[in-house]
């Protein structure tokens, strides 16, 4: 009976590394592994949810760590993620909390018990679409421009005074104005001017 011969050595290992090289082009990086003398990885894909139709980018920063399962001979395979360690806490301490924090700061988190949804930033949040319909009370803190036509079907209230552009008169206060060349009493003057 001939002896079969083996051409791939089917088996792998885990190991953890320092991400040390970033190529954003084709999603991989090279890793350092401190447990083989500071080995360098060959460069190797990182793990993402989707790769297809749905779609998911993002990849560590150097000097991350990072899990990995390699070849027997650790000339390929791919990083599973990043690890949280003592370098790199872990952000919260809630598994009900869903976030995805950047370096600059800004969050956007879920909590699946509230089901509220934060999104934290000091830059510009831009929503683009051909409609944005909001199904709740919304309350604004701070000042607001609309550019464009605003309609109502129910009450516009405020709780201090309202003003609006008039051409004969610059700014006329709505709750505080007065009609001149009109006689008191039951008569009614004409319309805003």
């Amino acid at each position: 009976m001939k002896k079969r011969l083996t051409t791939h050595d089917f088996t792998a290992t885990y190991q953890e590394g320092i991400v040390s090289q970033i190529d954003p082009q084709t999603h991989r990086i090279k890793a350092t592994i401190p447990a083989l003398e500071d080995l360098e990885t060959t460069w190797l894909p990182f793990a993402t949810p989707f790769a297809g139709g749905n779609q998911f980018y993002a990849l560590p920063d150097k000097g991350e760590l990072v899990a990995m399962i390699l070849d027997a001979r650790g000339e390929s395979g791919y990083v599973l993620g990043a690890i949280y360690n003592e370098a790199d806490p872990t952000p919260v301490a809630n598994s009900e909390i869903w976030l995805h924090k950047f370096s600059n700061g800004t969050e956007i988190s879920h909590n699946r018990k509230t089901g509220d949804v934060v999104v934290k930033t000091t830059g510009t949040v831009t929503v683009t679409a051909s409609q944005a319909i909001v199904n709740a009370p919304t309350e604004i803190n701070g000042d607001t421009t609309v550019n464009g036509m605003l309609h109502a079907s129910g009450k516009i209230t405020s709780s201090t005074e309202v003003s609006a552009p008039s051409v004969k008169q610059g700014n006329v206060s709505l709750g505080s104005h007065v009609h001149t060349g009109v006689e008191s009493g039951n008569k009614r003057s004409g319309g805003p001017q």
